[in-house]
């Protein structure tokens, strides 16, 4: 396994974890103070978890919020992440103000077992103990679930944890954040928000493995779970200098803008469960102070770095699968088809995000429409072709260092609607507005949906739609065609006589046509 490797698996999962390592009770004798919290408080809290992504990790499929379930792979083996409700003999229940702090910002238990850094305690440890203590009162307002946790599978010796207490005195801050006074307030509430609960390096510092510290290299990109998250210093060719303030607002609040096009990997979750949660003040803060950190660029720009052979092969895949939606030159269409001339994505030092969507396709977001993943009918050599193309064409000039091997690593893992890799079946559709609508049979709407198939599809499609608005306009665009797709899922797994590819190419035909009725409605 290379560095890239180790530390892609080891901090992708800290970069969406909050309180990850938590014990499953308090071995501790004291007891909690019995304080009851203002109102102001818990909100505060509340707020402050959301900031924190919490729910991200402590959310396995099946469980309540918060009552944990979900393993976490890591290099050693794989760590559950526990349960957070306040349940005296499987949650938090019995945790201190002192023993919850100590926690936070040490990564120590109440028996001082220490956790793994698969937590971000060492970005937590810059976060101010009253700001703790409210997350702390928001939790206790939860309903106790009774979820034990699951067993650790870690190998040895990597079971031994007084070893860690080595790593965090090198690698974990030894106090709060203090703001600069050189600074502005703002950009001082930007720094604390991106070095402290939102642990912004657990995925973009370079050195990941360096924890919280300066010689990690501040947010300037690095390997996540064979992501790539891109460096965010403001260098105009390999960070975000050629974006403003706004362009950064819009992506954290809603996951894409005009001029940074549309959220992939981890980030997605990133922001639904955390930044676009956060008032619009905090966004202009946490993109201020990114604008204001000293350029660095994460990689010198290489030229002629193929053989014309070599990029007339992949320009042949571009035109054959690329290019009738992101266009020749690579400019796609405004608010439609993200660019990829120019984009941050393709231009990270980092050629993983580009093969993955390749492979596994992107959801609709906002007004940009699904992606199919395409890559399920391409060969490993095509898209490391194509990934090497598109990253040296036009104007970007990032490293071309897409292999078949990474592809191949990469396919493996790539599960989703989009490309028919599902070991796991169709994914269930949540419990929101659209699965009201599609179960209440009065409307007949999911009749029809059961009634599709490729004969009748678009004339279902577009009658789906015109019922769904009349009934549920409220539903927005991008949920539309996520939904209606997961919804058509299981229906065309059942239906007889397709090949897997034919199910793949009908079930984004349907959603294609979903999005384009609405585009063509102007509905959102």
């Amino acid at each position: 396994m290379t560095r890239s490797d180790r530390v892609a698996s080891v901090v992708g999962l800290a970069a969406i974890a909050l309180l990850a390592c938590l014990p499953t009770r308090s071995l501790a004798q004291d007891q909690p103070a019995q304080v009851q919290p203002s109102a102001d408080l818990i909100a505060r809290g509340k707020y402050l978890t959301d900031m924190g992504d919490c729910v991200a990790c402590h959310a396995a499929p099946g469980y309540p919020k918060f009552a944990g379930g979900q393993y976490m792979q890591m290099p050693f083996g794989d760590i559950s992440t526990p349960n957070i409700t306040p349940d005296k003999e499987t949650g938090i229940g019995n945790y201190t103000d002192a023993q919850f702090i100590r926690l936070m910002q040490r990564g120590i238990m109440p028996d001082g077992s220490r956790i793994y850094p698969a937590m971000p305690y060492p970005w937590y440890a810059k976060v101010p103990k009253a700001d703790l203590l409210a997350i702390k009162a928001y939790l206790f307002t939860l309903k106790p679930v009774h979820a034990a946790r699951l067993p650790n599978k870690i190998w040895f010796p990597f079971t031994i944890r007084p070893a860690i207490a080595l790593w965090d005195a090198f690698f974990v801050p030894g106090e709060e954040f203090k703001p600069d006074p050189s600074k502005s307030d703002e950009i001082n509430r930007g720094a604390y928000i991106v070095e402290g609960l939102e642990h912004c390096g657990t995925c973009h510092n370079h050195w990941n493995l360096l924890g919280n510290t300066a010689i990690a290299g501040n947010v300037e990109g690095g390997a996540i779970t064979r992501w790539y998250a891109p460096n965010l210093r403001n260098d105009d060719l390999t960070g975000i200098g050629r974006f403003s303030v706004d362009d950064l607002v819009s992506f954290f609040k809603y996951g894409h803008s005009k001029s940074m096009g549309t959220v992939a990997g981890p980030m997605s979750e990133t922001i639904d469960e955390s930044t676009m949660k956060l008032t619009d003040s905090d966004l202009h803060a946490i993109s201020v102070y990114l604008k204001s950190l000293p350029v660095v660029a994460a990689y010198t720009p290489t030229d002629g770095r193929y053989r014309p052979d070599a990029m007339a092969a992949g320009r042949q895949v571009y035109l054959s699968h690329c290019a009738s939606c992101h266009q020749d030159n690579g400019q796609g269409v405004s608010e439609r088809i993200p660019a990829l001339d120019g984009n941050g994505m393709v231009q990270a030092a980092g050629s993983q995000d580009v093969v993955r969507v390749v492979l596994g396709g992107l959801e609709a977001r906002g007004p940009y429409g699904l992606m199919p993943g395409v890559g399920a009918a391409m060969s490993d050599k095509e898209i490391a072709s194509v990934s090497n193309y598109v990253r040296q064409a036009w104007s970007n000039r990032a490293p071309a260092n897409t292999t078949t091997l990474l592809v191949s690593l990469l396919r493996k893992d790539t599960h989703t609607l989009l490309n028919g890799s599902r070991p796991d079946g169709c994914p269930a559709l949540a419990e929101n507005d659209l699965a009201k609508v599609l179960d209440d049979s009065s409307n007949g709407i999911g009749a029809l949906l059961q009634q599709t198939t490729e004969a009748n599809l678009l004339q279902n499609a577009n009658t789906i739609i015109s019922k769904v608005r009349a009934v549920a306009p409220q539903i927005k665009r991008e949920d539309l065609v996520n939904g209606l797709a997961i919804a058509y899922c299981p229906i065309v797994e059942k239906e007889p006589g397709l090949q897997e590819s034919q199910r793949i190419w009908q079930l984004t035909h349907f959603a294609d046509r979903v999005y384009v009725q609405l585009t063509t409605n102007g509905a959102y």
